[in-house]
């Protein structure tokens, strides 16, 4: 519940209003605490016994009005400078409640302050959380012994040790000593108290070695668990789908991918999407349907591949824009960006609770912070939108590519194309319980995924 009271209440003496934050605080009133608060921070030095105390009460108080960047700023303060070691852990432990959010500032918090900054005699929960963030740093730069170090005591509590093994198998797999990496990650998948993050990456991992090793029944054994563990996620749908073309299970394939094309899915940027559904349907002699696939690329990106070929600049582009941001290493901030904003924001319908002491810091800090995500985003995005561009024009070109192959098909008639041989079709007889719809072409769920496409095999082998 958020204070609504005047903060004229707030006594004028600082030490009053010290006294009036914590007793708000306690009253559930977190606007007001803040307020207080601010008022005996704003007259106070480092040197106060209660300046870190002050912060304290500030960071408790945001993170009460959903303001987790100002909260996690002032933690940062008192983690910092550890003027009161007594509130170190306190303050660690709200670094690590905004940072367990998912959505937060890497750059400061992490990069700029955990990973590169010793801190000793913590609460083993603590400790373990600090030493495995200096350790991931490490190991990103390629400090392997640094990041060995960091890792070797790490407890079993809190998955920490369990999550310093799973870097480990990821850095096996970048050395592509691929046995090695399964060994390690079938150990991690073993375990029953993985925190369900890091069960999601190793299974992840797991699968997608598998398909490196041509193990698709391996493969889709993963991807069928993590389906239940991370039932949003579209690019799994993908990745079973070339699962099950390579098994020659075309018709299963082509189900997944129209699964794709449900509302819930059409964020997903992935221009192989058609090619696949096209290459499919070549594997049936489908050659009109596989043509019109192809070409779907032009209709789903056509603006993204127009503003490439019109030869501005790549970030002025909206869709590859768009695009860019759905991207690993720039999502995260793309959504930390839009946090920062919707704080903002509610800085601002919080004005008269903050007070007109505490409000115009604020709404500063915010406008500041703001201009700096988004100065960092751009920077992030000018990367992303030439890897968007260069998956564009590959898919077009793959495109291409089949619809010349199809043109040649046809003159040779209807062959299969090289490939494991085609699964016989689907029995889709009713009766004993079982009913068929016809695809309409509406969705009306978007939980409606385990698609069979009963295609019609029109090859002649």
């Amino acid at each position: 519940m958020v204070g609504c009271a005047s903060t004229g209440g707030i006594p004028e003496d600082r030490e009053a209003a010290f006294t009036y934050a914590v007793a708000r605080q306690r009253a559930d009133e977190p606007a007001l605490a803040a307020a207080a608060a601010w008022r005996y921070y704003a007259g106070a030095t480092p040197d106060d016994p209660r300046y870190d105390r002050a912060l304290r009460l500030l960071a408790r108080s945001a993170e009460a009005l959903d303001l987790s960047w100002a909260a996690s700023l002032w933690y940062l303060d008192v983690a910092r400078a550890r003027r009161d070691p007594e509130l170190l852990p306190e303050a660690l432990r709200g670094l690590r409640r905004v940072i367990d959010s998912g959505v937060y500032d890497a750059d400061t918090l992490v990069d700029g302050f955990l990973a590169t900054t010793e801190i000793t005699g913590l609460p083993p929960d603590l400790q373990g959380f600090v030493d495995y963030q200096r350790g991931l740093h490490n190991a990103r730069q390629q400090l392997d012994a640094w990041a060995a170090a960091r890792f070797a005591d790490l407890p079993e509590a809190g998955g920490w040790r369990a999550r310093a093994e799973y870097v480990g198998a990821v850095q096996q797999v970048a050395a592509r000593d691929l046995e090695k990496a399964t060994e390690a990650l079938d150990a991690l998948a073993e375990r029953d108290d993985l925190p369900p993050d890091l069960d999601v990456d190793v299974r992840r991992a797991l699968a997608r070695v598998a398909m490196e090793q041509g193990r698709y029944d391996d493969a889709l054994a993963q991807y069928e668990r993590l389906r239940t563990l991370a039932p949003d996620d579209p690019s799994l749908l993908l990745e079973m789908a070339w699962a099950h073309y390579h098994r020659g299970e075309t018709r299963r394939t082509l189900g997944l991918l129209r699964a794709l094309d449900a509302p819930v899915y059409q964020d997903l940027i992935a221009p192989e999407r058609f090619l696949l559904e096209a290459l499919a349907l070549r594997r049936l002699c489908q050659f009109g349907p596989a043509r019109r696939a192809a070409t779907r690329l032009r209709a789903r990106h056509g603006d993204a591949l127009d503003d490439l070929y019109a030869g501005g600049l790549l970030t002025e582009s909206g869709a590859l824009r768009a695009a860019a941001k759905r991207r690993p290493g720039v999502e995260d901030l793309s959504r930390f960006v839009d946090r920062v904003a919707r704080e903002k924001a509610r800085v601002d319908d919080l004005a008269d609770d903050l007070g007109p002491e505490l409000y115009p810091h604020l709404r500063d800090l915010y406008d500041r912070g703001l201009r700096e995500a988004r100065r960092r985003l751009d920077a992030r995005l000018a990367h992303a939108v030439d890897a968007v561009g260069e998956d564009l024009l590959a898919a077009e070109e793959g495109v291409r590519l089949i619809l010349h192959e199809l043109s040649v098909a046809l003159l040779r008639g209807r062959r299969r194309p090289a490939g494991p041989p085609e699964a016989p079709p689907p029995d889709v007889r009713t009766g004993g319980g079982r009913v068929v719809f016809h695809d309409t072409g509406e969705f009306w769920t978007d939980e409606l995924d385990d698609l069979i496409v009963v295609a019609e095999d029109r090859c002649i082998d």
